[in-house]
């Protein structure tokens, strides 16, 4: 067995480093890979409940919670992954971004990218500035934004509304 021991001043010297390669690892480019519709799947696609924490772009403090996304896919469909990966590339700890930002950019990208019927976001966070600050009162804040059929046919939207709670 090998072992490593790292005394401080080398521990020092390192955190650009690892800051360095944090940074690289969130915030590479986001692929999103596609295969066909060849069975015509017309129902709801859901990732719910993916964990993130970002900063708060007015204050530089934390914001986590968890984001779910929906789809309802036309000729596109794209591997569950790829929904919570959209998430950690508009929502994590190298992005200043606010929540109501990050929730139109995750919904636009997937709009963009698949293309589908319908696509509904829901993101539910807590955030540190309401905790620390102004009135220190620990709240959910929760925002959506909705396309297509979601948008335009309440029965969708309340479905997926149904599969988050």
């Amino acid at each position: 067995m090998k072992i490593i021991i790292e005394k401080e001043k080398d521990l020092k010297k390192n955190t650009q480093k690892r800051k360095k390669a944090m940074i690289k690892e969130f915030q590479k480019k986001l692929r999103i890979k596609l295969f066909r519709n060849k069975d015509g799947y017309d129902q709801i696609i859901a990732q719910v409940g993916i964990p993130f924490s970002a900063l708060c772009e007015h204050h530089e403090v934390s914001f986590e919670g968890e984001c779910s996304v929906a789809y309802l896919p036309d000729k596109w469909l794209t591997g569950l992954s790829k929904l919570a990966r959209t998430v950690e590339h508009f929502l994590n700890p190298t992005v200043k971004t606010t929540q109501e930002k990050a929730t139109h950019q995750i919904l636009n990208c997937l709009i963009k990218v698949l293309n589908p019927k319908g696509v509904m976001v829901v993101i539910k966070a807590r955030h540190s500035c309401i905790c620390y600050r102004g009135v220190k009162k620990p709240s959910l804040t929760i925002t959506s934004a909705i396309y297509g059929t979601f948008k335009d046919n309440p029965s969708t939207k309340q479905e997926f509304l149904n599969l988050i709670k």
